[in-house]
């Protein structure tokens, strides 16, 4: 591998240094509402926050310099809450995490997003080592009534440790999925799915077994 040169070098070094100073800047506007544990790697141009929750970000996270943004629309009392280790990033569409009044939602320990979509009037919870790839929606309501004769139902998601969820997958409100599962892309997951599976398909069935996938990822 080629090394890098003393000009590139000097760019790279002179970014990182340019983007701590306005992270740190980032800390002192949003200290009430965003606590950054110790070793975070934040850039500071692709956290976009609105609104009056909060955030929690457990030590080593990081957000990645990317051509999309990880955006937080929260609403009072409103909390999004990563473990330690968690990676957001937002290659092909940005991250986009809405919480509403008293919501919560929960990443584990080592997971990664590249570009989703969560909602939560209530609870979404992700286990530890969860990989969610892009254009992948995660909602625990319909956010309205079709009838528009009731209020829309909210039902709690939880996703268990080591599931990967593929590209334009759609998980709908109520669901379990399983820890050690593989959710494929486009599927559309509107019941429980088994420990160890791989589901397909809309709306997604179990199509096999499979072994644990705590070394994946």
């Amino acid at each position: 591998m080629s090394q890098l040169s003393i000009t590139e070098s000097l760019y790279l070094k002179t970014l990182y240094y340019f983007n701590q100073i306005k992270f740190f800047w980032l800390r002192q506007k949003l200290k009430s509402r965003v606590s950054f544990g110790e070793n975070c790697q934040i850039w500071e141009k692709n956290f976009q926050y609105r609104g009056k929750g909060k955030i929690y970000f457990g030590k080593e996270s990081a957000l990645e310099k990317t051509f999309f943004p990880t955006i937080f629309d929260l609403a009072s009392n409103a909390e999004v809450i990563f473990g330690e280790r968690v990676y957001l990033r937002g290659k092909y569409a940005p991250n986009v995490l809405t919480g509403f009044e008293n919501a919560k939602i929960i990443i584990g320990d080592g997971s990664g997003l590249n570009g989703c979509v969560i909602t939560a009037r209530n609870l979404v919870r992700l286990g530890k080592r969860v990989l969610v790839s892009w254009r992948v929606s995660i909602m625990d309501s319909d956010l309205h009534d079709p009838s528009n004769t009731r209020k829309a139902e909210i039902k709690t998601v939880e996703i268990g440790d080591y599931v990967l969820i593929g590209a334009g997958a759609i998980i709908l409100p109520g669901v379990k999925i399983g820890s050690h599962s593989i959710i494929g892309a486009g599927a559309v997951v509107s019941k429980d799915i088994p420990e160890h599976s791989i589901a397909v398909g809309a709306p997604a069935k179990k199509i096999r077994e499979i072994d644990n996938r705590d070394l994946a990822g």
